[in-house]
């Protein structure tokens, strides 16, 4: 008679919802999967870029308002259908803007992000949401509009210098965010460095210089070395108006420069493409039809270009447009994704995704008066699902503020802690040992509506009794005890 061993079925089980994860993971990779979704989270959300990490899920960071803080830091992940993941928020000092721009997926499944505000600064995220680091550097009124990551593991970041005479500026830093070198370069009004990629010789950037008030803007295409410095510079006009370069790609030996101009004082999108020293191989303008269309984002996928732009209505009100071009300009396929329920949409990023599909991911207004995150999956045509509604992005709030008791306990090396809060919060997570010192700090920062879990490692402390205390600005304050055993 066979016997039923339980710890077998429990291993094939185990093997078996393993294999089916992956099948489905490999299924949501391959297939096209479009929707349409908006996030808030009862207060006003703001979503500048986004980008595919290593894990095949997507971030989107922006910023939201926290109260005493002003605008802070934003960041949320989602998969591949649009769920949402996690959310992050970093609370800048009292009276303070931090605008986060910019983000790029690391190597390590993680992301780097910059901003805006009265200093330069760069903050890191792992894959999980934790925040590794935050750094702020002594490089005033530093606006970032773009980042890249380098060959050697770092990070390059351009934008421009918030005052009059302005100037364009490009830092990089290294994988721990640490500062390696700034430069900074001025003109006789104004210089701004909208985008940056590699170049055979270092890097190449582009953006726009005014020379005088009221003077056009003439658009820029700035080359540097591995260390800054600058190499040469070419101008254009389009058609003789401002114009300025907002997104540059290389593709093959060449570089497609998305472009935001105008037409008959009418705002319009158009593009150039270019050789890798700079000079122009052809320019191309899309018609306006009478109205203004802004510039948004521009991506290349497929030997296609990809644009994203929001053209003003007749009342005024902008709507949300992609458009597919081939390599020329010909139009392939143009979509407006806003419908009736937006005042007004601005989708600022574009990730192509590698089974043809792309994301794109930026604001929505939403009737009456609701800001919120809008990000918009199509395939690779633009086609895809109505917008529905929306989706707070915390979902299943807990009722009450709560520290679960610890698992294992008791532990040998490492231990996990879980807590909830019922409402955001600045909340303080610390251990203390039997004599009440405080030994160590797992939490200090603020924290969105949810359930956390994060680990204590204590290979560096005795054994004996522990004390986990959390505290939030309610003054709600939870303690449980635990038991170090070596």
């Amino acid at each position: 008679m066979r016997i039923f061993n339980l710890k077998t079925y429990k291993t094939y089980k185990f093997a078996l919802l393993i294999l089916l994860s992956i099948i489905f993971s490999q299924i949501l990779s391959s297939q096209c999967i479009t929707w349409q979704r908006t996030f808030e989270r009862n207060i006003q959300l703001v979503g500048n870029d986004a980008c595919q990490t290593s894990d095949g899920n997507f971030m989107i960071t922006g910023t939201t308002m926290i109260s005493g803080h002003g605008y802070s830091i934003f960041v949320m992940k989602i998969n591949a259908l649009g769920d949402t993941i996690w959310t992050r928020t970093v609370p800048n000092a009292p009276n303070e803007n931090d605008n986060a721009t910019v983000i790029s997926a690391t190597t390590d499944g993680g992301v780097v992000i910059a901003g805006q505000n009265d200093t330069a600064w760069t903050c890191k995220f792992d894959i999980t949401g934790n925040l590794i680091w935050y750094k702020k550097y002594l490089l005033f009124s530093r606006f970032s509009e773009d980042i890249i990551n380098t060959d050697d593991n770092g990070f390059l970041f351009c934008g421009f210098v918030n005052y009059l005479p302005g100037a364009a500026f490009v830092f990089k830093v290294d994988f721990e965010g640490n500062l390696l070198w700034d430069k900074v370069f001025s003109s006789q009004f104004l210089k701004v460095f909208y985008s940056v990629t590699q170049h055979d010789d270092g890097f190449i950037l582009t953006g726009f210089k005014s020379e005088s008030i009221g003077s056009p803007n003439e658009m820029i295409i700035f080359c540097i070395n591995p260390n800054g410095d600058s190499l040469w510079q070419k101008s254009y006009y389009f058609n003789n108006r401002s114009s300025s370069g907002r997104k540059i790609i290389k593709l093959n030996n060449d570089y497609f420069i998305g472009s935001g101009t105008v037409d008959s004082s009418k705002g319009q999108i158009a593009f150039m493409k270019i050789d890798s020293n700079g000079d122009s191989i052809f320019t191309h303008r899309f018609p306006v039809n009478g109205r203004n269309n802004y510039f948004n984002s521009f991506a290349i996928a497929n030997n296609k270009l990809i644009f994203s732009y929001a053209r003003d209505s007749s009342f005024g009100l902008a709507n949300s447009y992609g458009l597919i071009t081939d390599l020329n300009g010909n139009m392939i396929k143009q979509k407006v994704f806003t419908n009736s329920s937006f005042v007004w949409g601005s989708l600022r990023a574009i990730v192509p995704i590698a089974n043809g599909d792309i994301l794109f991911a930026g604001t929505g207004q939403l009737q009456p008066s609701t800001r919120v995150i809008y990000a918009v999956r199509t395939d690779s045509l633009l086609n895809t699902s109505e917008y529905i509604g929306v989706e707070q992005t915390s979902s299943n709030v807990p009722k009450s503020f709560y520290l679960f008791n610890n698992y294992p306990n008791p532990f040998n090396s490492s231990t996990n802690i879980e807590f909830q809060l019922s409402k955001s919060a600045f909340i303080v997570l610390q251990i203390f040992d039997i004599n009440g010192k405080l030994v160590d700090v797992l939490k200090n920062e603020y924290l969105n509506t949810g359930r956390y879990k994060t680990q204590w490692y204590a290979n560096n402390y005795s054994s004996g009794v522990y004390f986990v205390k959390i505290t939030s600005a309610f003054k709600e304050i939870y303690s449980i005890k635990m038991l170090l055993i070596k």
